[in-house]
């Protein structure tokens, strides 16, 4: 029976896989934000949504999560997006909003700076707030 077993598992995994699949392939690309609706005040250990839009430049795009990183009480933040490399992508510039879950963890003031795209010369632009982390 385990010979039959062994068999029957060998032959799934050699015949379930091939090199030749041509699905849609994926891939993760980082889309400015354009709109926040920032809160000035927040409370320690509370949990604020924070609602960030942004663009969807074609339909094959789909959000996947938010780049975030923390550095102290500084925080930068863009949207990563799910893009479907379909050889048919219609153009969308659909607006989306998604909700950040920000919880402070320290009383102070954060420095937020959201990705808003490049410039003319390459460089990355933020739209930036102030977040007063006081109760």
């Amino acid at each position: 029976m385990k010979k039959i077993f062994l068999i029957l598992a060998l032959s799934y995994l050699t015949f379930s896989c091939t090199a030749d699949y041509q699905g849609p392939e994926q891939s993760f690309e980082t889309l400015p934000v354009s709109v926040v609706d920032m809160p000035t005040q927040y409370a320690k250990d509370s949990i604020t949504e924070i609602p960030v839009s942004y663009i969807r430049p074609t339909v094959c795009h789909t959000f996947y999560d938010f780049y975030y990183l923390r550095e102290g009480l500084n925080r930068t933040v863009a949207i990563i997006s799910l893009k479907q490399n379909n050889e048919s992508c219609p153009a969308s510039q659909t607006n989306y909003t998604v909700p950040l879950k920000f919880k402070p963890s320290a009383l102070g003031t954060y420095h937020f700076k959201f990705y808003t795209g490049t410039n003319a010369a390459g460089v990355d632009q933020y739209s930036e707030y102030d977040a007063i982390v006081n109760h």
